[in-house]
């Protein structure tokens, strides 16, 4: 019996220790602080890092209901890398950094002008970040842009620069990405990436009759072969939503936005781009395919339906042209045709390249198509509504 007694006594033992030294090392949440954004600017030869801290048990009680101020920190460090920057804000840490839950890194267009592979590099570097943060480009000041918060009382993390995509399910202008892809794109040979811009609107919103400033996207940053190529704002890149496989929905104005005769929504667009060599330098074609639907008439001129789709061809044409012959003044290849040749004809393209010659032209482009199917509920297709007749 006393045998027994002593053998259960150890197997106890034995289990409180595990148990003990399974939980040494465990950190309670609350003694951490959780970075969610990373900005970086470069003036004057150095660089600025910004780290946004978010008090995420604010965010859970928001979910729940509350309704305090949004609590958000936005630290600043000077130094003459990168690194030396990123390491600064540990001097006034309060507690450990977490940096696992970053979901957000905004450049300034110097920081992607000086390089973007060195702070890609850096980054992943260490073990706790990820690959999965959304990416931006902005010409206003970082430290604004990471201190904006969501409606009603919300973070940071309610916004575009966190949760893009919601918004851009809604109206696709320019895409969102995040730090895998883009470096995927960058290393591509050839490839044109592009990192959305976003700016601070003062002009919009107001809360309580006081203004209440919020992000928007204003355009994007490009980047071809690792080189910066320039930032082209939204009015600009009216034509590339047309030509990428990532657009969801999205609004034509027809004929155009001072002559506005009816605006359709299409959606899904998808466009094919096909090549083909010969002679002195490569030709392509491009053919989209989109459905659409009507949301607003501004006159009552009753067009037939095939009318309607002409002249909606006409302008998704046009603004993809007009791109087009943008990135030749520029030298951005905003339609990635240069890609297509690398990807479909790699061996024409390779000798193009070691003799020296142009892949683009400005007679590069022959036809861009448009197929349109539009949905419409019978008559109210072609008139608008007299309120004075309605009963």
């Amino acid at each position: 019996m006393w045998q027994l007694v002593k053998t259960y006594s150890v197997v106890l033992l034995l289990v409180f220790s595990f148990v003990l030294t399974g939980c040494n090392d465990v950190k309670e949440l609350q003694n951490s602080n959780y970075a969610t954004a990373i900005g970086v600017d470069y003036k004057d030869g150095k660089y600025e890092s910004y780290i946004q801290m978010v008090n995420l048990d604010q965010v859970a009680t928001t979910e729940g209901g509350g309704s305090s101020e949004p609590q958000m920190l936005v630290s600043k460090a000077v130094a003459n890398t990168f690194e030396e920057a990123f390491f600064e804000v540990y001097q006034t840490a309060q507690e450990r950094i977490i940096w696992a839950h970053v979901t957000s890194i905004v450049l300034s267009e110097t920081a992607i002008n000086e390089g973007f592979q060195h702070i890609f590099d850096a980054l992943t570097r260490y073990y706790e970040f990820r690959l999965t943060p959304w990416v931006f480009g902005t010409n206003d000041s970082i430290e604004e842009v990471l201190s904006i918060t969501g409606f009603f009382a919300k973070t940071s993390l309610d916004t575009i620069i966190h949760n893009p995509i919601r918004s851009y399910e809604q109206s696709s202008t320019i895409r969102p990405i995040k730090l895998q892809r883009l470096a995927r794109e960058m290393f591509e040979p050839s490839q044109t990436t592009y990192v959305p811009s976003v700016s601070v609107d003062h002009t919009q919103w107001d809360k309580n009759r006081e203004d209440e400033p919020k992000l928007m996207i204003n355009g994007a940053f490009f980047i071809q072969n690792q080189n910066y190529k320039g930032f082209f704002n939204l009015d600009e890149l009216k034509g590339l939503r047309w030509a990428i496989p990532d657009t969801q929905r999205a609004s034509l104005v027809v004929p155009d936005e001072v002559n506005t005769e009816f605006v359709l929504i299409l959606k899904d667009p998808k466009a094919k781009i096909s090549s083909e060599v010969g002679g002195d330098s490569p030709s392509f074609d491009i053919h989209i395919k989109a459905k659409g639907y009507f949301t607003n008439r501004t006159s009552n001129q009753n067009l037939l339906l095939e009318t309607i789709i002409e002249d909606s061809k006409k302008e998704v044409e046009h603004q993809v042209n007009q791109l087009y012959q943008l990135g030749i003044e520029k030298n951005v290849d905003f339609l990635n045709l240069e890609h297509e040749m690398y990807r479909k004809h790699s061996a024409v393209w390779k000798q193009l390249k070691e003799d020296g010659k142009l892949i683009i032209n400005e007679d590069s482009l022959n036809n861009v198509t448009l197929d349109l199917t539009l949905k419409h509920t019978g008559a109210i297709l072609n008139k608008t509504l007299d309120m004075e007749n309605i009963e």
